[in-house]
Formats: C-alpha cells, structure tokens, sequence
C-alpha cells in the first residue's frame, strides 16, 4: 500500500472543506478521468495529500463559487495543477496564473452566456406551454359551457315530458273512472231490467196458475152442479 504518513481519508477531507464525503468521491472520479492520480491502497480506497486537499478545494470553488459544471472545473483545475507544478515561481508562473484565472473567466463567460441561452430557450418553451395550456383551459370552458346548456336542456326537457305524462295519466284515469262508472251504471239497469223480467214472468206465471185454478174450480163446480 503506497501511503504517506500525512494523508488522510475521504471522511477527514469532507470535514476540512465542508462538503460530504460523496462529492469528495464524485469530484476525485472527474479528476481522475482527466489523468490526476490519487494515493490508493491495496482495496483501491484513496488517501489524500497537501497538495490534493488543495486541488479539491479549488475545485469546490470553481463548482460552488464559478458555477462551472464539473467536467468544466475539473478540466481547468488539472491544467492549473499542471502550470503550477512544472513552474519555477517566476515571472512565468506569474503570467500562467493570470492565463489561468483569464480561461476561468472566459470558461465562466462562455457558461454564462450558454446558461442564458438555455434559460431563453427555457422561457419561449414555458411560455408556448402556457399559451397552449391557456387555449386548453378556453376549450374547457366552452366545453363544459356547451354541457350545462346541454343538461339543462334535457332537464327542462325531462321536466316537460314528465308533466305531459303526468297530465295522460290523469286523463285516463278520469276516462277509466268514467268507463267504470258507466259500466257500473250500465250493469245496475242491466240487474234492474232482469228483475224486472223476472218479477213480470213471476207475475205471468201466477197469473197463469191462478186462471187454470179458476177454470179447475169452474169444472168441479159445474160437474157437482149436474
């Protein structure tokens, strides 16, 4: 295992530049996709030097500060670290530097000015979203207009067919009660007429019988009489 004894771990660095120990990996896998190397144990568990702590914290500021997207930050600090590392401290280092802050700057620019594009672009889409969404709403409203005009016709409708089916129900039961008044009517002097028939054959039948009994007595009579 290749450690030096001033190094330390992901969670110490996480402390010292006050982030989480899942940036501090998130931040060492770009860097490395990028050619810097880290301390590595034999479980390939990194372990961080001055000069690491360093390039992190630089980094953290290009992300947090400059508002650089990582791939971005990590770029423009490995070539500081390279500028940096391969200079003598002279005045050439000095104008590095400033080259440095000049591509950070332009980097921020260029960010900027991309940044403001997408937000432009996101804006035109919003606001052609909310111009649809606001036609959609238009179309409800006549749609749901155009229902209740709808019900309420059919309800008035309803209405009107239930007062005609009440005002038929009406009439027949007043013709039924007529027909069964009449019928009622009808049967009565139907019953009245039997009975008078009756009450006349009667009559006629005692009539009848009455004679014939006469007319008996009368022959009785004449023969005794002989």
């Amino acid at each position: 295992m290749n450690e030096k004894q001033d190094t330390i771990n992901a969670e110490e660095m996480a402390k010292r530049l006050n982030t989480t120990s899942s940036n501090i990996r998130k931040w060492c896998i770009e860097l490395e996709k990028h050619g810097y190397e880290f301390i590595k144990d034999n479980r390939k568990k990194r372990y961080y030097s001055v000069t690491d702590q360093s390039l992190l914290s630089n980094l953290k500021y290009a992300i947090q500060e400059k508002k650089l997207s990582l791939e971005i930050a990590a770029m423009t600090v490995i070539k500081g670290f390279d500028r940096n590392r391969s200079s003598s401290g002279t005045q050439e280092e000095h104008l590095k530097k400033e080259e440095n802050n000049r591509e950070l700057s332009l980097t921020q620019e260029h960010n900027n000015h991309r940044t403001d594009a997408v937000l432009n672009t996101m804006k035109n889409q919003f606001e052609q979203q909310q111009s649809v969404n606001n036609k959609l709403i238009e179309m409800l409203d006549h749609y749901k207009a155009a229902f209740e005009e709808s019900e309420n016709r059919r309800r008035s409708e309803q209405e009107h067919m239930n007062k005609q089916l009440k005002e038929l129900e009406e009439r027949l039961a007043v013709r039924i009660s007529k027909q069964i008044s009449n019928r009622d009517k009808e049967m009565m002097e139907y019953i009245r007429s039997s009975q008078k028939q009756q009450q006349e054959q009667y009559l006629e039948i005692a009539a009848t019988q009455q004679n014939e009994e006469e007319q008996k007595k009368g022959f009785f009579a004449r023969l005794l009489g002989k």
